[in-house]
């Protein structure tokens, strides 16, 4: 059979997640004529929150009011004791946002693109047999659709190996009184949800965490002092509380990051956050919870090691502490028809293993080389940095900008306590080469305007995160926003690496990591746009008052009301020395 003919289009966005739905959405409001298409390869919208994922008891970490875009206000329905939302209400919410912007129409349900591929027109996508050419290309991918395969031995007629992703649609099964024992493994999020539910459900649940990686993370509470968490975290004040080379100027920053009183309210913040998390817990009591206690010996919290929890059910620890469950730090060996087998040679009988170890290559569309040149680095074993473009010179850049971050956060210049880590724990190494953590750095300097890349930051606010971001790159993609000269772009890149390996240890060093620090962030999208980024009212609420989709509500009608009536064009950036 011939393959199909060649379907041509303005614009093609991967992902109908938060990030795929906004940009779409902010697309067509800016150029309604655009003959765009989301490509999805799930049957539903959502992303990490599509139906199929959403299983009983999955809560976000986030309060409702601080996780739905600026413009578009979640209902209430549905929220915990705590006002937390949950996975149902995300669904639905992002249903609803695809029919109100009449997104649907436009999206390919169960799609996968095989390749992308420059091409004349821009791209090339390969879908099946057919394909796609387009003028622009945005990956809304995210990083939690493609499952981490793991590393262990599978035998024939094995016990089902699920991953974290594919819980929800096995839990009828898994909830049969045939179902006794379940095996977790990992020591993400998913796995501390996964034992939960699994917990509940009164199963004998074998926790497998193995040793020579990151550990457990902290898991903070809910509130602190009556306060939602994640809303203190959303204020300014936390921005100076957590050392950022990107709010380091001002007499706030003089203070917090360049006194000794500074740094010492700082570091006492932290260990006392550390401590309620560590307290709710219960590790001082000893017992089958305190092999959880993450490793890192001073301020979990802060270094956010092996990243960042939030309890989400106020029964978290006691339904752990209650249920039939035993902690094994270990590595599996074998998973066999009735039994896993661990490299200490303990086995454990079990019906199902739900594996909680990651992700995968979310940009296998892409070649090796084409990766190198739009400095996304490469994966699995081949994840240490070198694989990248040899023509930013990126080794001066990145000690230069290792040394401007010692100078600038001194908290930082030390790094976290290794010495509980384990003797065979590795490092990985990974640079995300984007411009403003969404813009191909090789693409902006040669002026080409054709691809984005979104999601590459982990924050606490994903909604307002992917709008704002979104916002920025499709102006990127318009050409109405300039962007600095080469080297201005390189310096960025490189200080932004090294800040977020210094800042969130383990989980920097393989991600775009911003916790804490996501509002000077959106000042800097916000700025380059033109739109006001201080939004509050005074200098008392700008400080204490929480940053949240409701801040930025309006942003892109005051950006309308000042577009200019032609399309902005620029000319290509050139290095500081060109231009002199």
């Amino acid at each position: 059979m011939s393959p199909d003919p060649t379907t041509v289009l303005d614009v093609v966005i991967i992902g109908a997640g938060f990030y795929g739905l906004t940009a779409a959405k902010t697309y067509l409001k800016l150029e309604p004529q655009t003959n765009l298409t989301i490509i999805e390869s799930d049957d539903s919208v959502g992303g990490v929150w599509s139906k199929k994922r959403i299983y009983p008891n999955l809560v976000a970490q986030v309060p409702h009011g601080l996780f739905n875009y600026p413009d578009h206000p979640m209902p209430k329905s549905g929220e915990t004791d705590h006002h937390l939302v949950t996975g149902f209400m995300i669904q639905h919410y992002l249903e609803k946002y695809a029919e109100d912007y009449d997104l649907l129409p436009r999206i390919r349900f169960n799609t996968w693109v095989e390749t992308a591929e420059r091409c004349p027109r821009g791209w090339r996508l390969k879908i099946g047999e057919s394909y796609i050419e387009t003028t622009k290309l945005i990956v809304a991918t995210g990083l939690t659709s493609v499952p981490n395969v793991p590393s262990f031995k599978v035998e024939k007629n094995s016990i089902p190996v699920i991953h974290s992703r594919d819980i929800a649609a096995n839990v009828p099964r898994v909830a049969s009184d045939d179902v006794q024992g379940v095996v977790v493994v990992g020591a993400a999020k998913s796995a501390y949800d996964a034992v939960y539910l699994l917990c509940s459900m009164g199963k004998r649940v074998t926790w497998i965490i193995r040793p020579d990686g990151a550990g457990p993370m902290p898991i903070m509470p809910a509130e602190m002092f009556g306060i939602n968490t994640i809303s203190i975290g959303s204020t300014r004040l936390m921005n100076y509380l957590s050392p950022s080379l990107f709010n380091s100027k001002g007499f706030l920053a003089d203070f917090f990051y360049r006194t000794a009183l500074g740094r010492w309210l700082t570091n006492a913040h932290w260990r006392m956050n550390t401590r309620r998390s560590y307290d709710a817990a219960g590790f001082d009591k000893g017992g089958n919870i305190a092999l959880l206690k993450p490793e890192m010996p001073d301020r979990s919290t802060f270094w956010c090691d092996s990243s960042l929890g939030l309890v989400t059910l106020d029964d978290f620890w006691t339904t752990l502490k209650g249920g039939n469950l035993k902690i094994i730090r270990d590595n599996i060996d074998t998973v066999g028809e009735k039994f896993v087998s661990l490299r200490s040679g303990e086995q454990i009988q079990a019906e199902y293993i739900f594996s909680c170890t990651g992700w995968g290559d979310h940009f296998s569309i892409f070649s090796p080389e084409m990766k190198a040149e739009l400095g996304i680095p490469s994966y699995g074993k081949n994840m240490a940095a070198g694989n990248e473009n040899v023509d930013f010179a990126w080794e001066k850049h990145d000690l230069a900008a290792d040394k401007l971050v010692n100078k600038t956060l001194p908290l930082l210049a030390s790094g976290p306590d290794h010495s509980k880590w384990h003797p065979a724990r590795t490092q990985p190494q990974r640079r995300w080469r984007l411009y403003n953590r969404t813009v191909p750095l090789s693409n902006a300097i040669a002026g080409d305007r054709s691809l984005v890349i979104l999601g590459q930051i982990h924050t606490t606010q994903t909604p307002t995160i992917s709008e704002i971001q979104s916002f920025w790159s499709v102006l990127y993609l318009l050409g109405e926003v300039s962007v600095p000269n080469k080297d201005s772009m390189i310096k960025e890149v490189a200080e932004w690496n090294a800040w977020t390996r210094k800042r969130y240890a383990s989980c920097g060093q393989r991600y775009p990591y911003a916790l804490f620090d996501w509002i000077p962030y959106l000042d800097k999208l916000l700025g380059e746009a033109g739109v006001k980024s201080r939004r509050k009212g005074n200098f008392v609420s700008e400080l204490l008052s929480p940053y949240g989709p409701h801040t930025y509500d309006g942003y892109l009608d005051e950006y309308l009301a000042k577009r200019a009536p032609s399309t902005f064009k620029e000319t290509s950036p050139t290095s500081d020395s060109d231009s002199e």
